[in-house]
């Protein structure tokens, strides 16, 4: 009830409201639920850019990480060198990973402050690495360069310094260099490009993928690289150290480190499939490691094998077996292992986080809008039904003061907006509507007894008015209020007194002038007569003329027509010739190509028949052996002799047949000749025909232009002879209405002598000469 209570007197405190306080907040609370959306979308960027921020630095701490890795086997590699070699060159590695080590811890310490997982598992790294350095490599290079160099060992030392792997380590170092610098350049452009849409208020998650995406894949590169990088440091090192000790275990990160190369080799195309450049990158990467397996480390690893255990190096193949240095980087690896681990699962969780928040964004957007959309169009038709519902009964009461109910009830008088404003302007305008009614009562009852006596004498006045009598006039004075309709009256009778005078002047006047427009109207009526009569008989003598004309012209059509289709069959018939001529020509080609295969096979005729006479020859050197061949030989001298006249007379009939072409086609010439002029004539006659058929259907349609003209003007002067009748008929009508008006007008009574009187014999005249003429014009 209290819940009741407090909706009942809230809604009145709305109701209340001005009309556009009430507009406002219908406007204004869509748009603050919009700006909380715009809020909370800018928080959640936020979030998300806070997000992609932790994983780029996790990110960042894996690959340095790695990086430390990589610098420490690069320090162990070193020190195996030089253990193999003894020359200080071979120390640099070591140094360089050793300062590159303390580079990275301090780089890794500076990303992880605050994170006390990972700076534990970096001071363990820390120590392992410095445990390594004093108590394994540091005694190692000095027992090393207590040993110098070993007799036995000559051989393996020799092919150390020749440095074979480490032309082809640099090679491989540049190429990956070369790899990583350029991901890492686009790394950095795409991070900028993910941050600047970020920056940018672009919470559409569609448009944020194709950049995560981009700098994900920066980062896969990356750790590929890198990966290959290591497994190719491993390998070195296994080399090293099986060269150092002798000992197949120390081969052991030369063997992991050959198949890590190669999976990662083959996942790395795998995932660069669609890149030509990172694949041609690879292609060189993998060539340059090959050639170190087939040209370096092979024949090193046998030479190591045949050369056994030297004695001058018992020492240090035992120092080195006892495998010091292998438990200390084991320990390191493991710890590095730990924290690529759990930097992992912390990107693994940012990443989720993310996409939790894009997720979020994405739903909440939406939900906001038609959240918004909803309780918009809720206020709107709560606000607007109000409104209307307070202007409709107005108009109802409006109606029905309108409508002459002045007791109708005004509601919404207790509003407090525009509406109740209305309700009460309306109020005081229906009290007021009253209070003149009772007024207006009032003096018309006080009025009718001034009204009654104005009646009754403008009604006397009015009767005799009727009469004829416009000497009336009002003398009597009226009311103040009705004294202007006195002189109003009187005025009118003055002026109607002055008009019917005028009318009956008018009226004599009238009367003689119709009596001369009749006259007149007669003669005209005659003359148009005889007018149109001769027009008639032109009409028809231009018509026959027209006829004649316009058949000489289908004639000169028709001859036309008929000389066209001769020119055309002229012109299909030197057609035809020159067809003729073309094909005879293509025949007498034919002869000359027959003839030269003619004279061919009369040559090959003559060879054969010499051919043959050879065989005789030789044939009758052989004596009986050659016998049956000499009767062949005979034989092809007589086919090769028929064969040449046979083709003799083939020559003399295409010889004959090209000089009757030759005549056949001057024959065919002279005929397209003869055709042409007779095409040529026919055109020019053609042209003639066309010429004068022109001239006669210019002719036809002058004269039918002439004859559409005369006829029009017969039936104009056919109308103009019916209009002349017509004005003859209205002139006597005329007439006999001026003597009709004029009887008309003597009824009435004017100051002066009044209306002539009109003479009835001419009355009479007038009515039959008027009779006569309409008779004629109905005639007519």
């Amino acid at each position: 009830m209290r819940l009741l209570k407090k909706f009942a007197a809230s809604k009145s405190a709305i109701a209340n409201l001005s009309t556009k306080t009430k507009i406002v907040l219908v406007a204004l609370f869509p748009l603050v639920l919009v700006l909380a959306v715009g809020v909370l979308s800018v928080i959640n960027l936020g979030r998300i850019e806070k997000a992609t921020q932790m994983v780029s630095d996790t990110q960042a701490i894996l690959n340095e990480a790695q990086t430390l890795a990589e610098a420490a086997s690069t320090m162990e590699s070193g020190l195996r060198g030089y253990l193999l070699a003894g020359r200080d060159e071979y120390l640099i590695p070591f140094e360089t990973g050793k300062t590159r080590v303390a580079q990275s811890l301090e780089i890794l310490r500076q990303m992880s402050a605050g994170d006390a997982k990972i700076l534990r598992h970096l001071s363990d790294a820390e120590q392992m690495l410095a445990g390594w350095q004093s108590e394994v490599a540091a005694n190692a290079i000095e027992l090393r360069r207590e040993i110098g160099d070993a007799m036995t060992m000559n051989d393996m030392a020799d092919e150390v310094k020749r440095a074979k792997s480490k032309v082809y380590f640099e090679e491989f170092r540049t190429l990956v260099g070369q790899m990583i610098g350029m991901e890492e350049l686009l790394l950095v452009d795409n991070r900028d490009s993910l941050t600047s849409r970020i920056t940018a208020g672009l919470s559409d998650p569609g448009l944020l993928q194709e950049p995560f995406q981009d700098v994900e894949r920066n980062y896969l590169v990356l750790g590929m690289a890198k990966n290959l990088l290591a497994a190719a440091v491993d390998m070195e090192t296994g080399m090293r150290g099986f060269l150092l000790a002798g000992e197949e275990s120390f081969l052991t990160p030369f063997v992991q480190g050959t198949q890590r190369f190669d999976a990662g080799m083959d996942a790395f195309r795998t995932a660069m499939q669609e890149d030509i450049l990172v694949l041609d990158q690879l292609n060189g990467i993998s060539e340059v490691i090959e050639k170190w397996r087939g040209e370096v480390a092979a024949p090193m690893l046998d030479l190591r094998r045949e050369i056994g255990d030297a004695a001058t190096m018992d020492d240090m193949a035992d120092f080195v077996a006892e495998g010091r240095g292998k438990a200390f980087f084991d320990s390191f690896q493991s710890t590095m292992a730990e924290l690529r681990n759990e930097v992992s699962a912390a990107m693994a969780a940012n990443q989720a986080a993310n996409e939790e928040i894009a997720a979020q964004t994405r739903k909440m957007i939406p939900a906001a809008i038609v959240a918004a959309i909803i309780i918009g169009a809720a206020m709107a038709l709560v606000t607007g039904s109000g409104i209307a519902s307070g202007i409709q009964r107005i108009v109802v009461s409006m109606r029905g003061l309108a409508e002459g109910n002045n007791a109708v009830e005004i509601r919404g008088q207790k509003r407090g907006d525009e509406v109740g404003d209305m309700a009460r302007a309306l109020e005081t305008f229906r009290a007021e509507l009253v209070r003149m009614q009772e007024v207006e009562q009032q003096k018309a009852q006080s009025k009718d007894a001034e009204l009654a006596y104005v009646v009754q004498q403008l009604s006397e006045r009015l009767s005799r008015m009727a009469n004829g009598d416009l000497t009336i006039r009002i003398t009597e004075a009226f009311p103040a209020e009705y004294e202007n309709l006195r002189d109003d009256f009187n005025g009118s009778i003055d002026n109607l007194n002055a008009t019917v005078q005028q009318v009956i002047e008018a009226a004599s006047s009238i009367r003689n002038g119709a009596a001369e427009i009749s006259q007149a109207s007669d003669d005209l009526s005659h003359r148009t007569e005889s007018q149109a009569a001769t027009l008639e008989q032109t009409a028809a003598a231009i018509d026959e003329l027209t006829a004649s004309v316009k058949s000489a012209a289908e004639g000169a059509r028709r001859v036309e027509n008929t000389v066209r289709e001769a020119r055309q069959e002229a012109e299909s018939s030197g057609e035809v010739v020159r067809n003729a001529v073309a094909a005879m020509g293509v025949i007498e080609e034919s002869s000359s190509k027959i003839d030269q295969i003619i004279e061919v096979i009369d040559d090959i005729s003559f060879q054969t028949n010499l051919l043959a006479l050879n065989a005789g020859v030789e044939a009758s050197r052989a004596g009986e052996a050659g016998r049956g061949f000499a009767v062949v030989a005979s034989e092809v001298r007589a086919l090769a002799q028929r064969s040449s006249d046979a083709a003799m007379e083939i020559k003399t009939l295409i010889s004959d047949s090209s000089r009757q072409v030759d005549q056949g086609v001057d024959l065919v010439g002279r005929a397209g000749e003869a055709l042409q002029s007779i095409s040529t004539r026919v055109s020019h006659i053609s042209k003639l025909v066309t010429e004068i058929a022109e001239g006669a259907e210019e002719q036809s349609t002058g004269l039918h232009e002439i004859n559409t003209g005369v006829t029009q003007l017969d039936q104009v002067t056919q109308k103009n002879a019916a209009m002349v009748e017509e004005a003859t008929a209205a002139g006597h009508m005329l007439n006999a209405n001026a003597i009709k008006l004029a009887k008309l007008v003597g009824r009435f009574k004017v100051d002066g002598n009044g209306a002539e009187p009109v003479a009835p014999a001419v009355t009479e005249a007038v009515e039959t000469h008027s009779s006569v003429h309409a008779s004629k014009h109905w005639e007519i």
